[in-house]
């Protein structure tokens, strides 16, 4: 993803921390008011605000969250509710079991 030729990366949903982000920004308290970034912090101690902050602009690049007007906090759109849960699922249900059997 290119914006004002500044490149974001994508996610991984193998990588521990991506999964951990995509965790904490599902979790069910966050869907009716939203989360802000000292939420995050919260959840994901190693990281900084600044951190943190580069995290939500991926995520709204990508089209995962929307910004909440006039406030500090974000939630969710049905595309990010879609995606990972899909992703979730497919991880822990599918991909996961599978490998275990050929190993």
């Amino acid at each position: 993803m290119v914006e004002k030729n500044h490149t974001y990366k994508g996610f991984n949903f193998f990588s521990d921390y991506d999964n951990r982000i995509f965790l904490t920004i599902a979790r069910g308290e966050y869907n009716l008011r939203g989360f802000r970034n000292k939420d995050l912090r919260t959840r994901l101690r190693e990281n900084t605000t600044h951190t943190i902050c580069r995290v939500l602009k991926r995520l709204r690049l990508h089209g995962l969250i929307k910004k909440i007007t006039h406030s500090y906090r974000y939630y969710l759109t049905t595309l990010g509710r879609q995606v990972i849960a899909t992703g979730l699922k497919l991880k822990e249900l599918f991909i996961i079991p599978q490998l275990a059997t050929q190993g």
